[in-house]
């Protein structure tokens, strides 16, 4: 990883964000000449409540200032301590005059210990009424040895939470401090990382190789309790949940069959939304596989590690502190907190919904109009053709993909061979007598396809069948088949945007129907072979024509020499025709 950032400077990043959040939210204000966020309005009858440390983390500490939540956020330099003065300013600013007092919580480790508890000391010595409180709730450390304590993680969001609300609701200073170190005492937290990161203006602050992950580092890239093989998502949150609780570790999280559980998955900044989500999913799903009660999850960017691509899990116990779920629910302005969108049926309790029920899906058996008919010849004869067509449009699939991998993503060819896989193993279902049914389920054939050019098939077989509704019966006219590769077209020219000349599969079948049409109803041997030999040249054109429709419109015109692969398949198709 090269650590490139978008940032004016290394030296005034930190500073810069903070107005950036200032910007955003208003309601949010910087002391001036201090890295330290306020709440515009402070009630200096409520315990108020301070955080803070490096920057780099964001959205902690400042996303979470607001009701409900902290009254004031402190910054160092990025993954370093904030200094005593700003600190001490932050204090004055939220707790002078306050009778209700203060409290600062301290996120473990050493640096922050000594600064924000410095801070603290020159406070009291100005008379304010503070307290302090330190968080520590890793699950990494496996032996009880002394070190400098368990690392203070993301679990520390459910303190910022839960005494934030009781601060709202005008709870005492002592009250509060006790139900943090209570909170502490039920939660546990441990993560990954597959890939490091790296601080403005330097590389990346630790390796991790392609096919390992890093298990319980801190966020600051503290090494962990090891490295394993790059597995799957199901086995990397199993090992995390494995180590969290196993009964050989000095800090474990002590869980009981039906214990009731609100978790936090944060994301430490490079992991995919995507990634997330399945995250998410393995998470809920192995907790309550072994017999625990999810009762609140929250997920996102909540304590990150600048770019870092990994997750940490938090879980806290709430089975005998019911009313920390209240807390959890109670409403805050706090940008940065997440809030999941509840069942307005069930309530504030998360479940596993299931998924709503809708009609059965038409299959292309089901559709019960005929309209006009072939003969069994001719039947048989569309049979033919589209098992040819299928056959090549599979053997096709490298090269199509290779025409593809200069302006588009590399798959044209592998979404062609689906499609065709599709109509082969259909073939047998497919009603060949009737063209009206036939280019009806082609259409919805076409969707299994996937992509754009699942689409597109779609939209031009469902428009051919246009061609065949006006005829209720009788043999088919040869002119109607002219009409359906006309009306197709229209379709596919209507909702797709794309006209002849655009580098499109367009250009392969427009300059065929042109010379069909000019022959009227006389589709001779002569006139398709014709009719082949246009659709192959426009196909081959596209090579020479600038893209104006599809992903290769994207791509600079030097790159887009070739034929575009979605013509040669529709010239391919419609010369076995």
């Amino acid at each position: 990883m090269s650590g490139k950032k978008l940032i004016n400077s290394a030296d005034n990043a930190v500073d810069e964000a903070l107005d950036g959040l200032t910007y955003i939210h208003p309601g949010l204000r910087r002391l001036q000449g201090h890295r330290v966020i306020v709440r515009e309005q402070i009630d200096k009858q409520k315990v108020a409540l301070l955080s803070g440390g490096g920057s780099g983390h964001e959205p902690f500490c400042a996303g979470y200032i607001g009701e409900g939540m902290l009254t004031a956020g402190v910054a160092g330099s990025v993954f370093a301590s904030p200094p005593t003065s700003s600190i001490l300013e932050g204090i004055r600013a939220i707790a002078k005059d306050n009778k209700a007092g203060a409290l600062i919580i301290v996120i473990n480790y050493t640096g922050d210990r000594i600064n924000f508890g410095l801070a603290l000391e020159k406070a009291r010595h100005e008379g304010i009424k503070v307290e302090m409180f330190v968080c520590g709730e890793d699950c990494a450390l496996t032996t009880a040895d002394k070190t400098a304590g368990r690392r203070g993680l993301c679990g520390t969001m459910f303190v910022f939470k839960i005494v934030g609300a009781m601060a709202e609701r005008g709870e005492s200073l002592e009250t509060i401090q006790q139900t943090a170190k209570a909170i502490a005492s039920n939660m546990g937290t441990m993560g990954l990382a597959l890939g490091p990161c790296s601080l403005p203006g330097h590389g990346p602050l630790f390796q991790v190789a392609d096919d390992v992950i890093e298990i319980g580092l801190g966020v600051h890239g503290e090494a962990g309790v090891g490295q394993v093989p790059l597995c799957s998502a199901h086995d990397a949150v199993k090992k995390l949940l494995d180590h969290m609780t196993s009964a050989s570790s000095a800090t474990r999280l002590e869980l009981t069959a039906g214990e009731e559980l609100a978790v936090i998955l944060n994301n430490l900044g490079g992991t995919s939304k995507l990634e997330e989500l399945i995250l998410a999913r393995e998470i809920v799903t192995q907790l309550e596989g072994r017999g625990y009660k999810v009762k609140r999850f929250y997920s996102g960017h909540m304590m990150t590690s600048l770019e870092m691509s990994g997750i940490l899990i938090s879980i806290l116990k709430v089975t005998k502190n019911g009313e920390w779920l209240e807390l959890l629910d109670a409403p805050s302005s706090a940008p940065a907190w997440p809030s999941p969108l509840h069942s307005v049926l069930h309530g504030p309790d998360r479940f596993n919904p299931q998924p709503v029920p809708v009609a059965p899906t038409q299959k292309e058996s089901d559709f019960t109009f005929e309209g006009v008919s072939l003969s069994p010849e001719g039947a048989q004869k569309v049979t033919s053709i589209l098992s040819e067509a299928s056959k090549a449009l599979i053997d096709m699939e490298k090269k199509l993909n290779q025409l593809d991998s200069g302006c588009g993503d590399g798959d044209c060819g592998s979404t062609h061979a689906q499609g065709a896989r599709e109509l082969r193993d259909a073939l047998a279902t497919l009603d060949t007598v009737h063209p009206r049914v036939l280019l009806t389920q082609l259409g919805v054939l076409a969707e299994k396809m996937g992509g754009s050019s699942g689409g597109v098939y779609s939209l031009l077989f469902t428009g051919a069948a246009k061609a065949f509704m006006d005829h209720v019966s009788g043999d088919v006219d040869r002119e109607a088949w002219v009409r359906a590769l006309r009306f197709g077209l229209e379709t596919v020219i209507k909702y797709g945007g794309a006209e002849p000349g655009d580098r499109t599969m367009i250009d392969a079948l427009h300059p065929a129907l042109l010379v069909l049409e000019q022959a009227g109803g006389t589709l001779t041997a002569d006139v398709l072979k014709e009719a082949g030999s246009a659709a192959s040249a426009g196909a081959e054109a596209t090579a020479t024509m600038q893209a104006r429709a599809g992903r290769a419109s994207y791509v600079s015109k030097d790159k887009v020499n070739q034929a575009d692969p979605g013509a040669i398949a529709a010239a391919t198709w419609f010369n076995i025709i």
